[in-house]
């Protein structure tokens, strides 16, 4: 098949092409971003928490009144929790991955040292003798706090102990190729000489904030916070929903001026961390999808149209000896051709839509690798809705050249 009758073809009726050109750029434009986002949302709702996931739920609890000291009435609870039956560990629950609350710190190396941005943020946890049993997560390098190095912190304290732990995210970021057993840090905030010694790395653990810039950077204080939130905690394979109908009257025997609230296994924390990003998924993907409908509706029309206004012609090629495939491959070629000119036209609209959804809206920057990838996908989408009607006209009879117009 010559592209060069079909080109002819298209500079007498240009009206018809440049439409379906434009709403094949138009597509394309707005579905490699689409399909860029989408990706971008599946991928950060897949992120490893770093959590024994089936096996951890948390609760919150506010002590009412001043009867006990909070010290005292911290270490009455989790004794409490930790003696019902399928329990494995109890923790203070301050912070933790993907509740999207916490305390975040700048990490820098040397005196002086000044961190713009987020390069070296960090997400905080404190860590009584039991946290990290209490996520599931394990020590890989260097060893665990002591009872001796571990102290309370209240509302208005100020962290900064002499030795903290590291996840590996972090520890990889610091010191690239290196052990960071025994380095110093500095975690204060202050320009002064790094204070904190790391003496052990952690295998990943999350932030709270899974869409930071840095979801698995984490530093792990030796502090039990007291009165600044619940508990974390984690039963044995299969007893979770068990435990959690128990918690709450199990501390309410230990003291019944308290609120016990928020009780909540860690799917429901993961789901609430990315409801937004699951809603704009499956908007984005229902645009998505609208858009490839428009415009394969757009083509069907139009080829339609082309067949009805080309009968005589096309009789009269086939009366001149073309076969159907002939016909079948030339509306094909038509379509392909208009397709990839709007594709390319297409292509530097998504990049130009893309720099304005980063400037304005904080977007990641689409790579190109997206626009063949959505090209090939409006190419398919074009040869597949203009099939039918090339059908149609391939099946016009050589006979009907010699009929009346």
């Amino acid at each position: 098949m010559e592209i060069r009758p079909i080109l002819s073809s298209m500079k007498r009726n240009p009206v018809a092409a440049v439409l379906i050109a434009a709403q094949i750029a138009l597509t394309l434009a707005i579905l490699a971003n689409v399909l860029f986002i989408v990706t971008e949302r599946i991928r950060t709702m897949a992120i490893a928490s770093g959590v024994d996931e089936p096996n951890v739920f948390v609760l919150g609890n506010q002590n009412i009144g001043n009867t006990r000291d909070p010290v005292i009435a911290n270490e009455e609870d989790i004794k409490a929790i930790l003696a019902i039956p399928g329990v494995l560990a109890a923790s203070p629950g301050f912070s933790f991955p993907l509740v999207r609350d916490g305390w975040q710190t700048a990490v820098t190396l040397t005196p002086g040292e000044r961190i713009e941005g987020p390069e070296r943020a960090a997400a905080l946890y404190f860590a009584d003798e039991r946290l990290l049993d209490s996520l599931g997560a394990k020590v890989i390098e260097g060893r665990y706090f002591t009872p001796g190095e571990i102290t309370p912190f209240k509302q208005g304290d100020q962290p900064n102990p002499p030795v903290v732990l590291i996840n590996k995210g972090l520890a990889e970021r610091l010191f690239p190729g290196e052990s960071a057993i025994g380095k110093m840090i500095n975690i204060t905030g202050n320009q002064g000489e790094p204070s904190q010694r790391v003496i052990g790395v952690t295998e990943h653990i999350a932030t709270p904030w899974p869409r930071s810039r840095n979801p698995d950077r984490v530093v792990f204080v030796p502090h039990a916070s007291v009165g600044l939130g619940g508990f974390i905690v984690r039963t044995e394979p299969g007893e979770r929903d068990r435990v959690m109908k128990v918690v709450e009257e199990t501390l309410f025997k230990v003291n019944p001026n308290r609120i016990v609230s928020n009780i909540r296994a860690f799917e429901e924390i993961r789901s609430s961390a990315f409801q937004s990003d699951l809603a704009m998924a499956v908007l984005l993907a229902v645009i998505g999808i609208s858009l490839l409908a428009v415009t394969a509706f757009g083509i069907v029309g139009q080829a339609s149209f082309w067949v009805t206004q080309r009968t005589k012609q096309i009789g009269t090629r086939r009366a001149l000896g073309a076969r159907r495939k002939d016909v079948l491959r030339y509306f094909q070629t038509e379509n392909a051709l208009i397709a990839l000119i709007g594709i390319t036209i297409g292509s530097a609209l998504a990049i130009g839509v893309n720099g304005w959804l980063v400037q304005n809206f904080g977007f990641d920057q689409l790579p190109l690798s997206w626009l063949p990838i959505g090209g090939a996908l409006v190419l398919i989408l074009g040869q597949l809705a203009v099939l039918g009607p090339a059908l149609r006209a391939s099946r016009i009879a050589p006979a009907i050249a010699t009929r009346s117009a």
